[in-house]
């Protein structure tokens, strides 16, 4: 299992809940990717980064490639949800689907 699908999995064990994995919103992950725990940030964005690579529809809708690092992805998605404020409510792991792929487009 890659490290940071492994890391993901231990942030959202540690804030399970029975009806949903991960109550990080779009507020709480602007928080901690910039201020509070940038590691935690990019553990939490590297896996969202897993799941797309692991296959589905995702896939399809963003294409990161494999030389971007986990500073690039986060500046990606804080531009995101800066520029986005109106969908800061939202799932912390939607909007970075989205930040991904309005960053990394498959052609």
């Amino acid at each position: 299992m890659k490290p940071a699908l492994f890391g993901l999995m231990l942030l959202a064990a540690g804030t399970a809940q029975a009806q949903r994995i991960s109550k990080v919103d779009g507020n709480r992950l602007l928080t901690i990717c910039t201020t509070t725990s940038p590691a935690e940030c990019d553990a939490y964005l590297a896996g969202v980064a897993d799941a797309i690579e692991a296959g589905g529809r995702a896939k399809a809708a963003a294409c990161i490639p494999k030389a971007v690092t986990g500073v690039q992805l986060r500046d990606v998605v804080i531009k995101y949800i800066r520029s986005n404020p109106q969908t800061r409510e939202l799932k912390g792991g939607l909007l970075t689907f989205r930040a991904y792929a309005a960053a990394f487009p498959c052609h």
